[in-house]
C-alpha cells in the first residue's frame, strides 16, 4: 500500500486522481490533501477519501470553517505555504503535484528533498526551476511526469533508439480558438477562450492552451525530462487530441502514441512508476467511423509560443519572470480587466521590455524574480 499526498485536490487533475484511486488503484491510499480555498468541492469528495488524515487549506478563514465541520481530520495551518508544510511530513510515499502556477515549484522541491516520489502535473516546476530540480534529483527523490504529452514520450522512448530519432513531436489540440483567425482575437470573450474542444481544465491552463504558452512550456519540460535538444522538437495540431506525442525517425517513418483523451491514463502511469495497469479508463471505439485530423501549426497565430522559447534560451531566471507575467495577465483577463488580445500584447511587451533575470538560478533567485514580475504587473494593470 502506498500513501499519497495529493496537492491541489480540488482541481481537474486532483479530482481525477481521487476518482482513479477510488475506482481502480486499490493499492494507493490518499492520506493527505491540500487545496487553496474551495472547501465545497472537497466536501463532495470526502466520501471518496476513506483514508484521509490531514487536510491543508491555504485560505485561513476557509480552514477554520472546515475544521469546525470536520473534527475527524487534522487541518494543517501554515503562515507560509500549507503545501510545503504537508510535504515536510515524512509519512507519505508519493506526492501528486496538481497545483497550478509558480506556487507548485517550492513544494516540488520539498517532496524531492524528502526523498519521495514526485508525480508532476505542475508544468511550472520544470519551466521556472528545471535546473534546480535536476540537481536535486541527483541527490534524492524521483520524478514521474503526469502531462499526457510527456507520459506519451516516456512510452515512445522505451520503444526507440535515440540515435535513430530525428525529431520529437509534441501534439496540441490547437486550443479553443483554433478556428478563430488572429485578426478576430480582439472580439473573443472569456467564455469562448475557456470552451476547450477536448479537455476540461482550469482557467490558467485553458487560456495558456489558447495562446500556446502551454505548448512552449511542454517543450521546456521535455528538454529537462528527456535531455532532448529543444531545437529538435516540433509542434503538431491533432484536432481529436488522440495522438499525444510522436517520434520522427531518420528514415522519415513515425511512431505515434495514440489513446483516448483521458488524464487518468497518465496519472496512473505516473503513480505506477511508468507501468501500464488496468483501470477504469476511456477507450477509442475503432468499430465506429472515426478519424485523426491534423493541421499546420501557425506560429504567426500564436506569438506567445515563440516568446516562451526565445525567453527560455536567454537562460537564468528569465522563465520565472515570463511565467509570473503570464499568470498575472491571465488573472486580469479572467476578471475582465483586459481583453484577450490586450493580454497577449501586454505579455509580449512586458517580457521584451521589462525582463528581470538573474544568471544564478536557485530557489531564492527564482522567488525574487517571480515577486518582481508580479509587482510590475500590479503597478501597470491595477
Amino acid at each position: 500500500m502506498k500513501r499519497i499526498l495529493l496537492l491541489g485536490c480540488t482541481g481537474s487533475i486532483g479530482l481525477q486522481t481521487i476518482a482513479l484511486v477510488k475506482d481502480s488503484l486499490k493499492d494507493f491510499h490518499i492520506v493527505y490533501v491540500s487545496l487553496f480555498s474551495n472547501i465545497d468541492i472537497l466536501e463532495k469528495s470526502l466520501k471518496d477519501l476513506p483514508y484521509l488524515e490531514k487536510v491543508g487549506i491555504q485560505d485561513p478563514s476557509k480552514a477554520q470553517v472546515f475544521a469546525k465541520r470536520h473534527p475527524e481530520y487534522e487541518v494543517v495551518l501554515s503562515n507560509d505555504d500549507v503545501n510545503v508544510t504537508l510535504a515536510s511530513d515524512p509519512k507519505y510515499d508519493k506526492a501528486v503535484n496538481a497545483i497550478t502556477g509558480a506556487a507548485g515549484f517550492s513544494v516540488s522541491m520539498k517532496v524531492l528533498e524528502m526523498d519521495k516520489d514526485l508525480c508532476l502535473a505542475n508544468k511550472e516546476s520544470l519551466v521556472i526551476g528545471g535546473e534546480v530540480i535536476k540537481k536535486q534529483l541527483k541527490i534524492s527523490g524521483r520524478l514521474f511526469p503526469i502531462d499526457s504529452e510527456h507520459v506519451a514520450l516516456a512510452k515512445l522512448f522505451q520503444n526507440a533508439r535515440r540515435d535513430e530519432i530525428e525529431k520529437v513531436i509534441i501534439t496540441a489540440s490547437g486550443g479553443s480558438l483554433r478556428d478563430v483567425p488572429f485578426d478576430r482575437y480582439k472580439d473573443v470573450t472569456l467564455q469562448q477562450v475557456l470552451n476547450h474542444p477536448t479537455w476540461k481544465m482550469g482557467t490558467r491552463i485553458t487560456v495558456d492552451s489558447a495562446t500556446m504558452v502551454n505548448k512552449g512550456f511542454e517543450f521546456i519540460e521535455a528538454r529537462y525530462l528527456y535531455d532532448w535538444p529543444i531545437d529538435r522538437i516540433e509542434p503538431l495540431i491533432n484536432d481529436e487530441s488522440k495522438i499525444h506525442s510522436a517520434l520522427k525517425f531518420k528514415d522519415n517513418s513515425y511512431l505515434f502514441e495514440v489513446g483516448p483523451s483521458d488524464m487518468k491514463i497518465p496519472i496512473s502511469y505516473a503513480l505506477n512508476e511508468n507501468k501500464r495497469v488496468s483501470a477504469n479508463y476511456k477507450d477509442i471505439n475503432f468499430d465506429c467511423q472515426c478519424s485523426l485530423n491534423f493541421r499546420k501549426f501557425q506560429r504567426e497565430k500564436y506569438p506567445l509560443f515563440d516568446l516562451v522559447l526565445d525567453t527560455y534560451k536567454l537562460g537564468g531566471t528569465a522563465m520565472a519572470f515570463l511565467n509570473a507575467v503570464d499568470e498575472e495577465a491571465i488573472a486580469r483577463f479572467a476578471r475582465h480587466q483586459i481583453t484577450f488580445l490586450q493580454m497577449i500584447e501586454y505579455i509580449q511587451t512586458t517580457v521584451k521590455n521589462e525582463l528581470v533575470t538573474f544568471k544564478v538560478v536557485d530557489k531564492e533567485t527564482i522567488k525574487i524574480t517571480d515577486h518582481m514580475a508580479r509587482k510590475i504587473v500590479a503597478s501597470e494593470l491595477d
